[in-house]
């Protein structure tokens, strides 16, 4: 058994190095996040002032919506996207052979009609089968009905019917805050090397929603769903923030991004042939702009607020993150040359290397050291004094993470939307702990699963349940 002894010792080594390493990084994150936010924040009110006070300095953007079976949110999602605080833009929904009533419920809610336009594929997608475009004032509507394809096909078919240099991407549940587009929009306005720009995305599971807009945000009342939340915040206001420090970013949620469409056409647009398919252009762009020497930033801008719908079941959460993974790993094999490279630069040693590390294959580095740590009590080498002891510092740790993430986002969307009580703030610190012991983990499961399904699951889309959006009257 002596080989066995060495072997859990040295495993005990390397993961309590990894949990330290991932501790360290979380919390500079975490700090330099908020730093970033403040800074940023009293930068862009002088900016605003400057040069972006004026409409005729923004760009016409492109907004592309791709559907299937989204009759339940489809519409809340529409109403939204023609509230935007924007000058100049186009609406493009994309069903992609839905079997429900997502199409017909756009054509009688908007009155669109069926027109012959011819659309240039640029990008190769499956064959339209009908167009439909609103009449009337407001943002012009257009719904393109197509052969089933996924949701990359039906993204580069929204990109080949586009009439403007600038495109949105967003989810049919997700709904856009009225500045979100012109948040996102000042970031290419600021910085001419910028070439995507990501949102930040909030949970709209408890929001009401009045026109299109969300105009309050209920706690959640699912357990499930207030994790989600604090897990979202330490996403978003933390290492993707950070990363942008060197414009490194390595995702952009497809609920929410701006893309310069030019540059995507050359890339070959999203690639149809993975589910993950909004981490694979943000890697491909990051691919294509290194080795043609072209001057880049790819950034997130946290005052785009996207509000979208998460999983209140485990069974969904499960599909969802296992879903999220395969993505994950389809990507970074896809761009594995960027690893390790020096040509990529940051982009190489320190993004691809956080994503390889840390998020792809953190979940089985995290399960193996939980078994080893077992075996070790087993064969009693196990200092329990020191585990302990390491054991809580790391909740902790996690938790004040968790809990700055969630009051800079409180800063940064103080509104009454997003307002919460003293006790929620409680609740806010209690969860914050109790995320550590055991949904952290449940999560690692299921994102393990991708590396024993992977080729079985690797084109397959699972279901997730939507339920309308809450449309009540706020008390105003």
């Amino acid at each position: 058994m002596a080989w066995l002894r060495v072997l859990v010792e040295f495993l005990n080594v390397c993961f309590f190095f990894y949990m330290l390493g991932y501790s360290v990084f979380l919390f500079m994150s975490a700090i330099g996040g908020a730093v970033a936010m403040h800074r940023k924040a009293k930068t862009r009110t002088f900016r605003r002032k400057m040069y972006l006070y004026h409409d005729d300095n923004y760009i016409p953007v492109s907004i592309l919506v791709p559907a299937y079976n989204e009759e339940v949110t489809i519409l809340d999602t529409v109403h939204s996207l023609r509230q935007m605080d924007y000058p100049e833009y186009e609406i493009i929904v994309v069903d992609d052979g839905s079997s429900d009533d997502t199409a017909k419920r756009l054509i009688e809610e908007f009155h669109l009609i069926k027109a012959e336009r011819p659309i240039q594929r640029r990008i190769p997608t499956k064959k339209a089968l009908s167009v439909w475009e609103s009449v009337g004032e407001g943002a012009r509507i257009t719904l393109i009905c197509k052969e089933n394809g996924g949701k990359a096909d039906a993204l580069n078919m929204g990109i080949n019917a586009s009439r403007y240099s600038h495109f949105v991407s967003i989810d049919a549940d997700s709904v856009l805050q009225p500045t979100a587009v012109r948040r996102m929009m000042e970031a290419f306005l600021e910085d001419k090397r910028v070439v995507a720009c990501g949102g930040m995305i909030q949970i709209a599971n408890q929001a009401t929603i009045v026109n299109g807009e969300v105009k309050e945000q209920y706690f959640p009342k699912k357990i499930i769903v207030l994790l989600q939340m604090l897990e979202y915040c330490r996403s978003f206001l933390g290492s993707r923030i950070l990363f942008d420090f060197w414009g490194g970013n390595m995702i952009i949620s497809g609920a929410c991004g701006m893309f310069k469409k030019e540059l995507v056409l050359r890339c070959g647009g999203y690639d149809s042939d993975i589910i993950g398919e909004d981490m694979e252009l943000v890697v491909k762009l990051h691919h294509f702009c290194r080795s043609n020497r072209i001057d880049y930033k790819i950034v997130h801008e946290q005052e785009a607020i996207c509000w979208t719908q998460v999983p209140e079941s485990l069974n969904d959460l499960r599909k969802q993150r296992r879903r999220w993974h395969t993505g994950m790993i389809q990507s970074i094999l896809l761009h594995k040359d960027i690893i390790f490279n020096p040509e990529y630069g940051l982009v190489s040693f320190f993004s691809m290397t956080y994503y390889l590390l840390m998020e792809c294959l953190g979940p089985v580095i995290e399960i193996v050291g939980a078994i080893n740590i077992l075996l070790a009590i087993w064969l009693e080498m196990i200092d329990y004094e020191f585990m302990i002891t390491y054991f809580f510092l790391f909740i902790f740790f996690s938790a004040v993470v968790t809990m700055i993430t969630f009051f800079s986002r409180m800063y940064i969307t103080s509104s009454r939307a997003t307002e919460v009580k003293l006790s929620q703030v409680a609740m806010v610190i209690a969860f914050s702990f109790i995320e550590c012991l055991g949904f952290r983990q449940l999560i690692s499961i299921f994102r393990t699963s991708a590396f024993f399904n992977y080729r079985k699951n690797k084109n397959e889309w699972g279901k997730i349940t939507r339920k309308e959006h809450n449309r009540g009257v706020t008390n105003e």
